[in-house]
């Protein structure tokens, strides 16, 4: 995969041109720009974020299905509240950081 000097997206070996913002990965001589080393690829940072979004999914679904929001009935089994106390918190505030931090990768 070949980085965009301008704006780092992955591109395929192959291209001549970014997929995202159309500038040109073959120089004038016809020298390939390398792009800057990130320290994690744009896959590896995807994924994360990819992960992440799953994770906050699940804790919203839950938050919603157990929460009462809606028109059934609310699961009232003292062990299963005990664990959506925790539980619930933990998936959505940790895959908005997760997602925030695959972000921020992306460019470091």
């Amino acid at each position: 995969m070949r980085q965009c000097p301008y704006c780092s997206h992955a591109n395929l070996d192959t291209d001549t041109q970014c997929r995202k913002c159309d500038a040109s990965l073959v120089g004038a001589a016809g020298t390939v720009y390398a792009g800057r080393r990130h320290w994690i690829s744009g896959e590896t940072a995807y994924s994360v974020r990819r992960k992440a979004l799953a994770i906050l999914v699940l804790g919203l679904l839950m938050k919603v299905y157990w929460g009462g929001y809606g028109p059934w009935p609310v699961m009232d089994n003292p062990s299963l509240a005990s664990l959506r106390s925790w539980l619930e918190p933990l998936l959505v505030y940790g895959g908005v950081g997760l997602y925030a931090l695959g972000w921020i990768l992306r460019f470091v």
